[in-house]
């Protein structure tokens, strides 16, 4: 009877742990022929970013462009995006959020990886954890 339990005890805790690492690493992807719409809280001023590593962008060809539109921001002086991969390195150049479509140069990015992005505000803005909301593809969707 003791070894029952040790076993029952042993695969719950196994069980437990498998769930926690999946859960860690899940993040929700679509592909760059359409938009992803990210959210970022509290950026704040002084030119500092944020990652959203949960909501990303499968690039779909072999271009050479990533492509962000503003939905929402709150800074005064405005906000930059740049795709970065999973490590959060930046793969493609920065260029300003607006409400027209903005299209970055990549620089390294391969077709089939999921990429995501980094806000961050302008190095003028004060620290006012400004939120941003904006739609983004791995692919340049301006065309």
């Amino acid at each position: 009877m003791k070894s029952h339990k040790k076993i029952f005890a042993s695969g719950a805790c196994l069980l437990l742990l498998c769930g926690t690492i999946s859960t860690v690493s899940a993040y929700t992807y679509v592909s760059g022929t359409q938009y992803q719409q990210a959210t970022f809280v509290d950026i704040p001023g002084g030119g500092k970013g944020k990652y959203n590593m949960n909501l990303g962008s499968k690039k779909a060809t072999t271009g050479f462009y990533a492509t962000f539109q503003k939905v929402k921001s709150e800074a005064l002086l405005g906000n930059y995006a740049a795709l970065v991969n999973s490590s959060k390195k930046q793969i493609s150049t920065e260029v300003g959020v607006s409400s027209t479509v903005k299209v970055a140069e990549e620089h390294g990015a391969s077709k089939g990886t999921v990429y995501f992005a980094a806000v961050s505000s302008s190095s003028l803005e004060p620290s006012n954890t400004c939120d941003v909301t904006l739609k983004f593809s791995a692919d340049n969707l301006k065309k």
